[in-house]
């Protein structure tokens, strides 16, 4: 008995080639995006030989206390985070206008890690992070916030 392909088969195969021969590849749709977004720039060690000071406590609450948070040969440090065994970390940059964007993540061999987020505009750099230690049965995340000027 000699076998024939359906009309279903066909049919299945173009509809699945008509579909996806438009999209854009990832490639492509990365391309797009950095042609609409001429301004942004990323760097390491824009921040380097800075240091901030100003008061920092957890998220939706009053300041717990004051910090400094250093930028130093592409490394980042918090003055009141170093006791506790966190170590100075690499950290990166995005420039977005007037606007200078960071992240880092700093780790203690004893009290977890921290996940550091702000933004520099003129003088002035705002800073959430986030403390996340892991316990036996569960894990300890707090939010924080940081608000510091410039020390020149």
């Amino acid at each position: 008995m000699k076998r024939t392909r359906s009309p279903q088969i066909f049919i299945v195969f173009c509809l699945f080639f008509t579909i996806l021969a438009p999209l854009p590849s990832s490639s492509t749709m990365a391309k797009e995006d950095r042609s609409t977004k001429e301004d942004v720039i990323t760097s390491t060690g824009i921040l380097d030989g800075k240091k901030f000071v100003g008061p920092t406590g957890e998220k939706g609450k009053k300041t717990h206390h004051e910090d400094v948070l250093s930028f130093d040969d592409g490394m980042f440090s918090s003055s009141a985070c170093i006791p506790l065994g966190f170590k100075k970390s690499p950290y990166t940059t995005r420039v977005e206008g007037d606007a200078i964007y960071f992240q880092a993540k700093t780790r203690s061999p004893t009290h977890g890690k921290i996940m550091w987020k702000g933004t520099l505009k003129g003088n002035t750099l705002d800073v959430h992070y986030n403390w996340i230690k892991k316990r036996w049965l569960w894990t300890i995340s707090i939010e924080y916030w940081f608000k510091g000027t410039l020390v020149k």
